[in-house]
């Protein structure tokens, strides 16, 4: 009888470091897959911005008032003729970014309406560069725009995730 409560001890102790271990791996990866889809969200969601703001201007046909509209830290607002038609009143060649910061989203408003992009957004940041790469709010001498996007997503445990990416986007079109 001794003997089977040792072995029932000794079980005991093993099942229970193993399945502390099988806890920790679990709750490991699932903080791992928590921190890969933050980061490929934060990165899909600037190469969506840089590849708008590349065209930035487009304007083959030279048409006047085509280019970045506002600028702010949080936003911009750019137009491009993107169908080479000459207009610049085509809706769907107007294009705004802006970070609510009211719900955390950031929201891309085209010939749709407002659309968010992606959410738990912390902050965005446009920084606006002129050709010697110095900042400036000079709508005319802007040639380059640097992003800051950090998002922020729970990880389970009270634990948080967040990731930054920042990327410098060359307007060809201006």
């Amino acid at each position: 009888m001794m003997e089977m409560l040792m072995a029932l001890a000794i079980f005991s102790i093993a099942f229970g470091t193993i399945y502390k271990s099988f806890e920790q791996l679990n709750r490991s990866t699932a903080t791992e897959n928590v921190k890969a889809g933050t980061q490929q969200a934060v990165r899909i969601a600037v190469d969506f911005m840089v590849q708008d703001i590349r065209l930035a201007g487009l304007n083959p046909l030279g048409s006047p008032g085509i280019g970045i509209q506002a600028i702010s830290p949080e936003s911009i607002q750019f137009t491009m003729d993107a169908n080479f038609d000459g207009d610049d009143a085509d809706t769907f060649e107007d294009l705004t970014y802006t970070y609510n910061s009211a719900n955390g989203a950031l929201i891309q408003t085209n010939h749709l309406g407002d659309m968010v992009l992606i959410d738990n957004i912390t902050s965005l940041n446009f920084t606006y560069l002129d050709s010697e790469d110095q900042t400036t709010s000079d709508l005319d001498e802007i040639r380059s725009v640097a992003i800051s996007l950090t998002m922020q997503r729970p990880a389970g445990r009270d634990e948080d995730i967040s990731r930054t990416y920042t990327t410098r986007v060359r307007c060809r079109n201006l």
